[in-house]
């Protein structure tokens, strides 16, 4: 976390890629902004644990103050709703990852209401790029989100994915993510932070 601050505006940590965590620790530990999440194993990430337990430690996220907490969509409703509820400065990311490929322009905006009417602050949604095109269905994705003044994270998984990666953000998107190294990728197609800046000063991004 000491190096990623470094480099980094903002730092995820993910829960789900832990054997054991102290989320106070962590939150007072972070050295810049801090997203807390636990990835379920349905949407990409290394473990499963009920819903419950899921909301006890995005819960204790927000009371020690955590700057950001991802919450899934496809949580049971009165699982998010015992989430967002609690009172604290955290902002709250609905976030819905497809793992199985990028639907249709139309299903995608389907998902972006549903998670608009959730009431978080920031919505996340991440398919998985099975063709270049898938790319630029995202991107009209986040230019509808801008249009409509919500804050959206939106890009493509997986290797031909790495191009909404990087140019979500001048199309409008709230951010992106990246890796601190080779090897050290959180999902599939990440590049490293070092990449990543380098080809957004090469392209005035």
């Amino acid at each position: 976390m000491k190096e990623a601050a470094k480099v980094a505006d903002v730092l995820e940590v993910r829960l789900d890629l832990m054997d054991s965590f102290d989320i106070p620790a962590l939150v007072r530990a972070a050295g810049k902004p801090v997203i807390i999440t636990w990835r379920s194993e349905k949407e990409g990430g290394k473990r499963s644990h009920s819903p419950e337990k899921v909301a006890g430690y995005l819960i204790s996220a927000i009371e020690a103050g955590a700057d950001f907490v991802d919450v899934e969509l496809s949580l049971p409703q009165e699982i998010r709703k015992m989430i967002t509820n609690v009172s604290g400065k955290s902002q709250i990311i609905v976030s819905s990852h497809i793992t199985a490929g990028t639907p249709s322009l139309e299903e995608l905006e389907s998902v972006l209401r549903k998670s608009i009417a959730v009431g978080g602050d920031i919505i996340k949604i991440v398919p998985t790029a099975r063709e270049w095109y898938d790319n630029i269905r995202v991107l009209e994705l986040v230019k509808l989100a801008k249009k409509e003044n919500v804050r959206i994270i939106s890009f493509c998984m997986g290797k031909l994915g790495r191009l909404s990666r990087i140019f979500s953000l001048p199309m409008g998107a709230y951010m992106t993510f990246a890796s601190m190294e080779p090897g050290q990728e959180s999902a599939d197609g990440q590049i490293t932070i070092n990449k990543m800046k380098e080809i957004m000063d090469f392209f005035s991004i």
